[in-house]
Protein backbone atom coordinates (compact mmCIF):
# COMPACT_ATOMS: atom_id res chain seq x y z
CA UNK A 1 0.00 0.00 0.00
CA UNK A 2 1.27 3.50 -0.88
CA UNK A 3 2.10 5.57 2.21
CA UNK A 4 0.54 8.65 0.60
CA UNK A 5 -2.85 7.13 -0.32
CA UNK A 6 -4.48 7.49 3.09
CA UNK A 7 -4.19 11.27 3.33
CA UNK A 8 -4.73 12.21 -0.32
CA UNK A 9 -8.34 13.30 0.06
CA UNK A 10 -7.97 15.62 3.01
CA UNK A 11 -9.88 18.91 2.85
CA UNK A 12 -11.27 21.58 5.17
CA UNK A 13 -15.06 21.78 5.41
CA UNK A 14 -16.98 24.90 6.37
CA UNK A 15 -17.54 23.53 9.86
CA UNK A 16 -13.76 23.66 10.40
CA UNK A 17 -13.43 19.88 10.53
CA UNK A 18 -10.57 18.29 8.64
CA UNK A 19 -11.89 15.22 6.87
CA UNK A 20 -10.46 12.27 4.93
CA UNK A 21 -11.33 8.86 3.55
CA UNK A 22 -11.83 6.24 6.30
CA UNK A 23 -9.38 3.35 6.36
CA UNK A 24 -10.57 1.52 9.44
CA UNK A 25 -10.51 -1.74 7.54
CA UNK A 26 -6.71 -1.87 7.64
CA UNK A 27 -5.71 -4.91 9.68
CA UNK A 28 -4.03 -4.16 13.04
CA UNK A 29 -1.25 -6.62 12.24
CA UNK A 30 -0.42 -4.68 9.08
CA UNK A 31 -0.23 -1.43 10.99
CA UNK A 32 2.00 -2.85 13.71
CA UNK A 33 4.38 -4.49 11.25
CA UNK A 34 4.56 -1.33 9.20
CA UNK A 35 5.70 0.63 12.24
CA UNK A 36 7.99 -1.93 13.77
CA UNK A 37 9.74 -3.62 10.88
CA UNK A 38 13.24 -3.24 12.41
CA UNK A 39 12.45 -4.83 15.76
CA UNK A 40 15.38 -5.33 18.14
CA UNK A 41 17.91 -3.56 15.87
CA UNK A 42 20.35 -0.93 17.11
CA UNK A 43 20.34 2.15 14.90
CA UNK A 44 23.08 4.79 14.77
CA UNK A 45 22.08 8.32 13.84
CA UNK A 46 23.51 9.74 10.64
CA UNK A 47 24.73 12.82 12.48
CA UNK A 48 27.36 13.37 15.19
CA UNK A 49 27.20 16.07 17.85
CA UNK A 50 29.46 17.17 20.67
CA UNK A 51 28.32 16.96 24.29
CA UNK A 52 29.65 16.92 27.82
CA UNK A 53 29.82 13.30 28.97
CA UNK A 54 30.18 12.25 32.61
CA UNK A 55 30.66 9.12 34.68
CA UNK A 56 30.14 8.61 38.41
CA UNK A 57 31.65 5.44 39.81
CA UNK A 58 31.27 4.00 43.32
CA UNK A 59 34.57 3.19 45.05
CA UNK A 60 34.88 -0.34 46.49
CA UNK A 61 31.25 -1.22 45.90
CA UNK A 62 32.06 -4.92 45.51
CA UNK A 63 33.44 -5.05 49.04
CA UNK A 64 30.39 -3.26 50.43
CA UNK A 65 27.85 -5.47 48.66
CA UNK A 66 29.72 -8.65 49.63
CA UNK A 67 29.35 -7.64 53.26
CA UNK A 68 25.62 -7.02 52.84
CA UNK A 69 24.92 -10.51 51.43
CA UNK A 70 21.11 -10.09 51.57
CA UNK A 71 19.84 -9.27 48.08
CA UNK A 72 17.14 -6.91 49.38
CA UNK A 73 19.78 -4.84 51.20
CA UNK A 74 21.99 -4.76 48.10
CA UNK A 75 19.09 -3.46 46.00
CA UNK A 76 18.36 -0.81 48.62
CA UNK A 77 22.04 0.19 48.70
CA UNK A 78 22.14 0.82 44.94
CA UNK A 79 18.65 2.31 44.84
CA UNK A 80 19.44 5.03 47.38
CA UNK A 81 22.67 5.90 45.56
CA UNK A 82 21.14 5.96 42.07
CA UNK A 83 18.03 7.91 43.10
CA UNK A 84 20.10 10.51 44.96
CA UNK A 85 22.51 11.04 42.07
CA UNK A 86 19.76 11.00 39.41
CA UNK A 87 17.82 13.74 41.21
CA UNK A 88 20.94 15.93 41.22
CA UNK A 89 21.61 15.19 37.53
CA UNK A 90 18.03 16.08 36.60
CA UNK A 91 18.17 19.31 38.59
CA UNK A 92 21.18 20.40 36.53
CA UNK A 93 19.50 19.42 33.24
CA UNK A 94 21.60 16.32 32.68
CA UNK A 95 20.26 13.01 31.40
CA UNK A 96 21.16 9.54 32.65
CA UNK A 97 22.02 7.20 29.78
CA UNK A 98 22.42 4.02 31.78
CA UNK A 99 23.77 2.55 34.98
CA UNK A 100 25.91 -0.57 34.89
CA UNK A 101 26.63 -2.03 38.29
CA UNK A 102 28.28 0.75 40.28
CA UNK A 103 28.66 3.16 37.32
CA UNK A 104 26.23 5.82 36.06
CA UNK A 105 26.83 7.27 32.59
CA UNK A 106 25.11 10.60 31.96
CA UNK A 107 25.40 13.59 29.65
CA UNK A 108 24.20 17.18 29.19
CA UNK A 109 22.16 17.53 25.98
CA UNK A 110 22.15 21.33 26.03
CA UNK A 111 25.95 21.50 25.83
CA UNK A 112 25.46 20.81 22.12
CA UNK A 113 25.17 24.61 21.86
CA UNK A 114 28.54 26.28 22.50
CA UNK A 115 26.96 29.73 22.49
CA UNK A 116 25.17 29.05 25.79
CA UNK A 117 28.00 28.52 28.25
CA UNK A 118 25.72 28.35 31.29
CA UNK A 119 25.00 24.74 30.34
CA UNK A 120 28.71 23.95 30.72
CA UNK A 121 28.63 25.45 34.19
CA UNK A 122 25.81 23.01 34.95
CA UNK A 123 28.29 20.18 34.29
CA UNK A 124 30.67 21.43 36.97
CA UNK A 125 27.90 22.35 39.40
CA UNK A 126 26.28 18.94 38.99
CA UNK A 127 29.47 17.03 39.77
CA UNK A 128 30.31 19.24 42.75
CA UNK A 129 26.73 19.04 44.05
CA UNK A 130 27.09 15.25 44.00
CA UNK A 131 30.24 15.52 46.10
CA UNK A 132 28.58 17.96 48.50
CA UNK A 133 25.67 15.52 48.88
CA UNK A 134 27.96 12.74 50.11
CA UNK A 135 27.34 13.30 53.81
CA UNK A 136 23.55 13.44 53.35
CA UNK A 137 23.64 10.32 51.17
CA UNK A 138 25.67 8.40 53.72
CA UNK A 139 23.46 9.53 56.58
CA UNK A 140 20.49 8.09 54.69
CA UNK A 141 22.36 4.85 54.01
CA UNK A 142 23.46 4.47 57.62
CA UNK A 143 19.90 5.01 58.88
CA UNK A 144 18.92 1.99 56.82
CA UNK A 145 21.78 -0.13 58.15
CA UNK A 146 23.80 0.21 54.95
CA UNK A 147 27.51 1.02 54.51
CA UNK A 148 28.70 4.47 53.44
CA UNK A 149 29.48 5.20 49.79
CA UNK A 150 32.40 7.08 48.25
CA UNK A 151 32.54 7.84 44.56
CA UNK A 152 34.55 9.45 41.77
CA UNK A 153 33.25 11.70 39.00
CA UNK A 154 34.83 12.31 35.59
CA UNK A 155 33.77 14.60 32.75
CA UNK A 156 34.85 15.25 29.19
CA UNK A 157 33.59 17.05 26.10
CA UNK A 158 33.66 15.86 22.52
CA UNK A 159 31.91 14.38 19.54
CA UNK A 160 29.93 11.23 20.14
CA UNK A 161 27.93 8.80 18.05
CA UNK A 162 24.45 8.17 19.38
CA UNK A 163 22.30 5.10 18.86
CA UNK A 164 18.92 3.80 19.91
CA UNK A 165 17.21 0.43 19.75
CA UNK A 166 14.15 0.13 17.54
CA UNK A 167 11.96 -1.12 20.40
CA UNK A 168 13.06 1.29 23.11
CA UNK A 169 13.42 5.00 23.80
CA UNK A 170 16.81 4.43 25.44
CA UNK A 171 19.87 6.07 23.90
CA UNK A 172 23.46 4.92 24.04
CA UNK A 173 26.63 6.96 23.46
CA UNK A 174 29.83 5.89 21.74
CA UNK A 175 33.06 7.71 20.99
CA UNK A 176 36.26 9.17 22.37
CA UNK A 177 34.57 11.41 24.95
CA UNK A 178 32.94 8.36 26.57
CA UNK A 179 36.21 6.41 26.45
CA UNK A 180 38.16 9.29 28.00
CA UNK A 181 35.69 9.57 30.89
CA UNK A 182 36.21 5.89 31.60
CA UNK A 183 39.96 6.24 31.35
CA UNK A 184 40.39 9.23 33.68
CA UNK A 185 37.79 8.27 36.30
CA UNK A 186 40.24 6.34 38.45
CA UNK A 187 42.56 9.39 38.56
CA UNK A 188 40.11 11.11 40.89
CA UNK A 189 40.39 10.56 44.63
CA UNK A 190 37.32 9.47 46.57
CA UNK A 191 34.60 12.13 46.43
CA UNK A 192 36.47 14.17 43.85
CA UNK A 193 35.71 15.36 40.31
CA UNK A 194 38.17 15.35 37.41
CA UNK A 195 37.75 16.79 33.92
CA UNK A 196 39.64 16.22 30.70
CA UNK A 197 41.43 18.98 28.79
CA UNK A 198 38.76 19.12 26.06
CA UNK A 199 36.23 20.35 28.62
CA UNK A 200 38.76 22.54 30.44
CA UNK A 201 39.59 24.35 27.17
CA UNK A 202 35.91 25.11 26.52
CA UNK A 203 35.33 26.74 29.91
CA UNK A 204 38.78 28.36 30.21
CA UNK A 205 37.62 31.78 28.97
CA UNK A 206 34.09 31.81 30.36
CA UNK A 207 32.87 34.38 32.92
CA UNK A 208 32.34 31.63 35.51
CA UNK A 209 35.85 30.12 35.19
CA UNK A 210 37.13 32.11 38.17
CA UNK A 211 34.45 30.61 40.43
CA UNK A 212 36.34 27.28 40.43
CA UNK A 213 39.81 26.03 41.21
CA UNK A 214 41.49 23.62 38.78
CA UNK A 215 44.52 21.55 39.72
CA UNK A 216 46.53 19.65 37.12
CA UNK A 217 47.09 15.95 37.69
CA UNK A 218 50.40 14.38 36.72
CA UNK A 219 49.12 11.63 34.45
CA UNK A 220 52.01 10.72 32.14
CA UNK A 221 51.58 7.13 33.28
CA UNK A 222 48.28 7.05 31.35
CA UNK A 223 48.70 9.73 28.66
CA UNK A 224 51.64 10.60 26.41
CA UNK A 225 51.27 14.32 27.17
CA UNK A 226 50.99 15.80 30.69
CA UNK A 227 48.52 18.46 31.83
CA UNK A 228 45.45 16.83 30.33
CA UNK A 229 43.43 16.08 33.45
CA UNK A 230 42.30 18.52 36.15
CA UNK A 231 40.59 18.17 39.50
CA UNK A 232 37.79 20.67 40.11
CA UNK A 233 37.01 22.50 43.34
CA UNK A 234 34.57 25.26 44.15
CA UNK A 235 35.81 28.59 45.49
CA UNK A 236 33.04 29.51 47.89
CA UNK A 237 31.95 29.04 51.46
CA UNK A 238 29.38 26.43 52.55
CA UNK A 239 26.86 29.26 52.99
CA UNK A 240 27.44 30.41 49.41
CA UNK A 241 26.96 26.83 48.23
CA UNK A 242 23.55 26.65 49.95
CA UNK A 243 22.54 30.02 48.51
CA UNK A 244 23.59 28.94 45.01
CA UNK A 245 21.61 25.70 45.15
CA UNK A 246 18.56 27.55 46.55
CA UNK A 247 18.83 30.03 43.70
CA UNK A 248 19.00 27.20 41.17
CA UNK A 249 15.84 25.64 42.61
CA UNK A 250 14.08 29.01 42.56
CA UNK A 251 15.13 29.60 38.94
CA UNK A 252 13.68 26.21 38.05
CA UNK A 253 10.33 27.20 39.56
CA UNK A 254 10.39 30.61 37.85
CA UNK A 255 11.15 29.02 34.47
CA UNK A 256 8.05 26.83 34.81
CA UNK A 257 5.92 29.86 35.70
CA UNK A 258 7.34 31.89 32.81
CA UNK A 259 6.51 29.10 30.40
CA UNK A 260 2.86 29.26 31.43
CA UNK A 261 2.74 32.96 30.49
CA UNK A 262 4.68 32.85 27.20
CA UNK A 263 3.03 34.36 24.13
CA UNK A 264 2.35 32.08 21.16
CA UNK A 265 4.83 34.01 19.01
CA UNK A 266 7.70 32.78 21.19
CA UNK A 267 7.05 29.12 20.34
CA UNK A 268 8.67 27.41 17.34
CA UNK A 269 6.82 24.47 15.80
CA UNK A 270 8.10 22.03 13.17
CA UNK A 271 5.34 20.50 11.01
CA UNK A 272 6.03 17.40 8.88
CA UNK A 273 3.65 15.68 6.47
CA UNK A 274 4.32 14.19 3.04
CA UNK A 275 0.98 15.47 1.70
CA UNK A 276 1.49 19.11 0.66
CA UNK A 277 -2.23 19.93 0.84
CA UNK A 278 -2.41 18.75 4.44
CA UNK A 279 0.82 20.59 5.19
CA UNK A 280 -0.60 23.87 3.84
CA UNK A 281 -3.88 23.42 5.74
CA UNK A 282 -2.24 22.62 9.08
CA UNK A 283 0.33 25.40 8.69
CA UNK A 284 -2.44 27.93 8.04
CA UNK A 285 -4.35 26.80 11.13
CA UNK A 286 -1.36 26.75 13.48
CA UNK A 287 0.25 29.90 12.12
CA UNK A 288 -3.09 31.67 12.43
CA UNK A 289 -2.73 31.32 16.21
CA UNK A 290 0.54 33.25 16.14
CA UNK A 291 2.98 30.32 16.37
CA UNK A 292 6.18 30.24 14.32
CA UNK A 293 5.80 27.28 11.94
CA UNK A 294 8.39 25.59 9.73
CA UNK A 295 7.19 22.87 7.36
CA UNK A 296 8.69 19.90 5.52
CA UNK A 297 6.99 17.41 3.22
CA UNK A 298 10.10 15.18 3.20
CA UNK A 299 10.86 13.65 6.60
CA UNK A 300 14.50 12.95 5.70
CA UNK A 301 15.04 16.61 4.77
CA UNK A 302 13.37 17.55 8.05
CA UNK A 303 15.88 15.36 9.89
CA UNK A 304 18.79 17.00 8.06
CA UNK A 305 17.34 20.38 9.00
CA UNK A 306 17.14 19.39 12.67
CA UNK A 307 20.73 18.15 12.69
CA UNK A 308 21.95 21.63 11.70
CA UNK A 309 20.06 23.39 14.51
CA UNK A 310 20.21 23.60 18.26
CA UNK A 311 18.18 20.48 19.20
CA UNK A 312 16.21 22.71 21.58
CA UNK A 313 15.17 25.23 18.92
CA UNK A 314 11.74 23.69 18.34
CA UNK A 315 9.28 23.62 21.21
CA UNK A 316 7.04 21.09 19.46
CA UNK A 317 7.23 18.76 16.47
CA UNK A 318 3.92 17.88 14.80
CA UNK A 319 4.29 14.95 12.41
CA UNK A 320 2.22 12.52 10.40
CA UNK A 321 2.96 8.87 11.13
CA UNK A 322 2.75 7.24 7.70
CA UNK A 323 5.39 8.78 5.43
CA UNK A 324 7.97 7.45 2.99
CA UNK A 325 11.71 7.73 3.81
CA UNK A 326 11.18 8.04 7.59
CA UNK A 327 7.76 7.39 9.11
CA UNK A 328 6.74 9.47 12.10
CA UNK A 329 7.66 6.75 14.56
CA UNK A 330 11.20 6.40 13.17
CA UNK A 331 11.56 10.17 13.03
CA UNK A 332 10.53 10.45 16.68
CA UNK A 333 13.15 7.94 17.81
CA UNK A 334 15.88 9.75 15.86
CA UNK A 335 14.91 13.16 17.27
CA UNK A 336 14.76 11.79 20.82
CA UNK A 337 18.41 10.81 20.52
CA UNK A 338 19.38 14.47 20.17
CA UNK A 339 16.93 15.94 22.65
CA UNK A 340 15.23 13.63 25.11
CA UNK A 341 12.86 16.46 26.11
CA UNK A 342 11.47 16.92 22.59
CA UNK A 343 7.66 17.19 22.54
CA UNK A 344 6.06 15.41 19.59
CA UNK A 345 2.43 15.37 18.51
CA UNK A 346 1.46 12.59 16.10
CA UNK A 347 -1.26 12.96 13.46
CA UNK A 348 -2.61 9.67 12.17
CA UNK A 349 -5.41 8.34 9.99
CA UNK A 350 -5.07 5.03 11.84
CA UNK A 351 -6.20 4.06 15.32
CA UNK A 352 -2.68 3.11 16.39
CA UNK A 353 -2.42 4.68 19.84
CA UNK A 354 -2.27 1.40 21.77
CA UNK A 355 0.18 -0.14 19.30
CA UNK A 356 2.54 2.85 19.42
CA UNK A 357 2.43 2.94 23.22
CA UNK A 358 3.28 -0.76 23.25
CA UNK A 359 6.21 -0.29 20.86
CA UNK A 360 7.46 2.92 22.44
CA UNK A 361 6.56 3.33 26.14
CA UNK A 362 7.57 7.01 26.14
CA UNK A 363 4.59 7.88 23.93
CA UNK A 364 1.14 8.36 25.47
CA UNK A 365 -2.35 8.45 24.02
CA UNK A 366 -2.42 12.22 24.60
CA UNK A 367 0.50 12.54 22.14
CA UNK A 368 -1.61 11.21 19.26
CA UNK A 369 -4.51 12.83 17.38
CA UNK A 370 -6.54 10.64 15.08
CA UNK A 371 -7.89 12.18 11.89
CA UNK A 372 -10.38 13.66 11.10
CA UNK A 373 -9.22 16.54 13.26
CA UNK A 374 -11.27 19.56 14.27
CA UNK A 375 -9.43 22.84 14.13
CA UNK A 376 -10.25 23.77 17.74
CA UNK A 377 -9.12 20.36 19.00
CA UNK A 378 -5.79 20.69 17.20
CA UNK A 379 -5.10 24.16 18.59
CA UNK A 380 -6.22 23.14 22.07
CA UNK A 381 -3.91 20.12 22.02
CA UNK A 382 -0.92 22.16 20.82
CA UNK A 383 -1.51 24.84 23.46
CA UNK A 384 -1.81 22.26 26.24
CA UNK A 385 1.43 20.50 25.22
CA UNK A 386 3.42 23.74 24.94
CA UNK A 387 2.25 25.11 28.27
CA UNK A 388 2.59 21.84 30.19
Amino acid sequence: MDDQVDDSSICVHKDNEIMENPISDVAPSFRLNNLNKDDDEITFTEFSHSYCICIINIVNSAQNTNELKISEKIRQYYSIFINTMTSIINRHEGKVIKNIGDIILYYFPKTVNLSKMSHFQDVLDCGLAMIEANSILNSNLNKNGLPSIDYRISASYGKVEMASSSNSNSVDLFGSAVNICSKINHLALSNEMVIYKDLYDVIDYTPFFSEYSFKEINNQEYFKSPHLVYTVYRIESPRQQIEREDKKRQNHVEQKQTKQNKHNSTFNILLIDDDRDILFTFKSIIQGEGYNVTTFSDSHKALNHLSDLDPYYYDLIVTDIRMPSFNGFQLYKQIKVWNTDTKVLFLSALDVAEEIMFICPGIYASDIIRKPIKRDNLISKISKILKS
